[in-house]
């Protein structure tokens, strides 16, 4: 069962300008004081410089030079770390060979070669050399390590579960050896780079993670009041994620500091470039994932660096015990200027997810900060056009109610979708299994909500066998009642009867492939997913694109990313951060960039404001999506990466 949607309307509010250096005095797209009824946002908007860093080529870069010129602090928060990985690739990049070296051992004797055995016995057969070769591409822990060497403070904070690593390392040589994408050679790098840090005061590596009161008196709460059924709240609330990625530059220096709230974690395979290629290369060639991978982060300057900086220092010490906030509580919002050369200004919002910290406001039945899931209702409530999304997972139902009862909203108070058009839905999301994982449940739901069963045939066909013999008790029910009368009976009876009787006819389509799916007055949805295109052969099977994107766009104008997922876990368990601004020029143009990369300039518009363009769109992803189906039957290459979503599994899995 979903949750009672949180009440946001549309509304004004006040802002300070000596509290969030803005001269900007309302906007409904960002989160405040009271709406819903007695929440507040932990932090309000503020002056900032937004840059959006669309995969990995662009996101990693940007921290690479951000690090390289440094001056004295890195502060980064991470879901995983590899330290052999290579942020930048490609030429003056040598292999991960360059930094190793194989230890030399003494002439071996009769007298000695017991004792050199022993001494050798469970060691690496290569060891660090410890270069830091400025006129060539490091691996990121070289990087940090000449850093440190030079002085500046590198501090890493990373979630660590050996338990939960078993479907993906995230912190491969630290108490895991080897990651899922690495070499036996970036293994050897990565254990002997953290065995190396041991001795360096300057960098410090810390990991967190939840604790029984965490998990037992508030996590599980939160999950069950949010509707999740017994099984999912249950095994969710066992392995809760510190989730968020952000790293933060000189940031008590403020003439210089910097930040980044990202989407991409910190290991091989999230990196790529725009083109998506089909073949896998080198890592420190190029993209090096089993499959290519879609991400997006962010850079920011300015105010907005206070609040992303109150997540690492409050998620610091309680790992460490210091008192980094203490040390940096003279630092305010004042202290800090936009700098324009690194971003666009824009008003930017930070929200977070954080079952280990209680809300400032007083909502009913939240007992940890929600305000991503907040972020997330708050803004689809003022779409009038389109809504974008890019996310790893679709399977948050209650958003989905949430979209279908704004848009019902709009039709009650006048509009009219064959003069206004609809608001189109347009989504982005993994449909294999490796996307899709333990929510395959809710990812049905999700779809059969906004009308689109058809593309989980085999769910929507078991799930019309449900109805059917629901229906069929009822009816039963019925008949038994009305034996037994001797007086007047069932009225609704009949009705029974023909809601089975449509029931069965739908079962009797269903079981022939042929789905009617749901019209929801005012909506019209698309459901995507990628495939690689550039570097196809003919005849090869498609290589699906991994979505790990945590992206939501609004006419134009609002956009959120971070490392928030639709589902619920992100909503209300695990930590998460999220960046929102709703400033038109950067929306526009990262909207039109992935548009063209996702249609290869088929399915664009530069105006999407108004009706009619977003008709036309909405019209040519369909034919994209039809073509390619064609093409992928025949093993012909796809004429763009944007393909239907599309997955026939059986599988019901409930615990995400």
């Amino acid at each position: 069962m979903s949750q009672p949607l949180a009440k946001h309307k549309p509304r004004q509010h006040n802002v300070d300008p000596s509290q969030h250096q803005t001269t900007r005095t309302s906007t409904p797209w960002f989160l405040a004081d009271d709406h819903p009824v007695g929440y507040k946002p932990e932090f309000h908007e503020v002056n900032a410089t937004f840059e959006p860093l669309i995969n990995g080529e662009r996101a990693f870069g940007a921290i690479y030079d951000a690090i390289l010129a440094a001056k004295h602090s890195v502060d980064i928060v991470c879901w995983g770390f590899q330290p052999s990985m290579y942020f930048k690739r490609g030429a003056g990049a040598p292999p991960i060979q360059y930094y190793l070296q194989q230890p030399q051992l003494p002439p071996l004797t009769a007298d000695n070669i017991d004792k050199i055995a022993d001494d050798m016995a469970g060691k690496l057969p290569f060891t660090r050399r410890k270069l830091h070769p400025k006129d060539k591409i490091m691996p990121i822990g070289e990087l940090l390590e000449m850093k440190s060497l030079e002085g500046v403070k590198v501090r890493i904070l990373t979630w660590n579960d050996p338990i939960s690593q078993i479907p993906e390392v995230m912190n491969p040589g630290y108490n895991v050896k080897r990651g899922d994408n690495e070499n036996f050679l970036q293994e050897c790098y990565d254990i002997g780079w953290h065995q190396d840090i041991r001795a360096n005061k300057n960098i410090q590596f810390r990991t967190r993670h939840f604790d029984d009161i965490d998990k037992n008196a508030y996590i599980l709460p939160n999950l069950v009041r949010n509707g999740a059924s017994t099984m999912h709240a249950a095994a969710t609330s066992k392995f809760p994620s510190h989730h968020q990625k952000t790293v933060l530059i000189d940031y008590e220096h403020p003439e210089s500091a910097l930040g980044f709230v990202m989407g991409h974690n910190m290991l091989d395979a999230y990196w790529d470039r725009d083109d998506h290629h089909y073949v896998q290369q080198e890592p420190h060639l190029g993209r090096n994932g089993a499959t290519a991978r879609h991400d997006i982060s962010s850079r920011l300057t300015g105010p907005v660096l206070v609040h992303v900086n109150h997540n690492f220092v409050a998620g610091w010490d309680k790992a460490t015990g210091e008192n980094l906030t203490g040390k940096r509580a003279h630092l305010e919002l004042k202290h800090f200027t936009p700098r324009p050369n690194l971003g666009s200004r824009a008003m930017a919002q930070i929200a977070r997810t954080q079952s280990q910290t209680r809300p400032k406001g007083k909502v009913k039945d939240e007992l940890t900060v929600q305000d991503i899931k907040h972020l997330y209702l708050n803004a689809v409530n003022h779409a009038c056009q389109y809504i974008y999304i890019e996310n790893q997972y679709f399977r948050w139902v209650n958003f989905a109610e949430a979209t279908k009862q704004a848009v019902k909203n709009q039709l009650a108070f006048g509009r009219d979708p064959g003069q206004h058009g609809p608001v189109y839905l347009m989504v982005v999301t993994n449909d294999n299994a490796e996307g899709m994982g333990l929510g395959v449940k809710n990812t049905y739901k999700m779809l059969d909500a906004l009308g689109k069963r058809s593309q989980m045939p085999t769910l929507a066909r078991s799930s019309i066998n449900e109805q059917v013999k629901q229906a069929e008790r009822e009816v039963q029910i019925g008949e038994n009642q009305n034996a037994k009368r001797t007086s007047k009976p069932l009225s609704d009876l009949p009705e029974r009867r023909k809601k089975l009787a449509a029931l069965k006819q739908e079962q009797a389509e269903a079981n022939q492939g042929k789905f009617v799916d749901g019209d929801i007055p005012g909506l019209k949805t698309h459901v995507c997913s990628l495939v690689s295109m550039t570097g196809y052969q003919q005849g090869q099977p498609w290589q699906y694109v991994y979505i790990h994107a945590k992206l939501m766009m609004i006419d134009d104008t609002f956009m959120t990313l971070g490392s928030a997922n639709i589902n619920l876990r992100s909503m209300v368990c695990d930590s998460e951060i999220n960046v929102c601004h709703c400033q038109p020029d950067i929306t526009r143009a990262a909207r039109q960039h992935l548009w063209n990369m996702h249609t290869v300039g088929q399915g664009n518009t530069a105006d999407a404001s108004k009706p009619q363009p977003l008709a036309d769109v909405y019209d040519r992803w369909e034919r994209i999506m039809k073509a390619n189906q064609k093409n992928r039957q025949s093993k012909r290459a796809p004429i763009a990466p944007l393909v239907k979503f599309s997955n026939d599994t059986s599988s019901t899995k409930d615990l995400d």
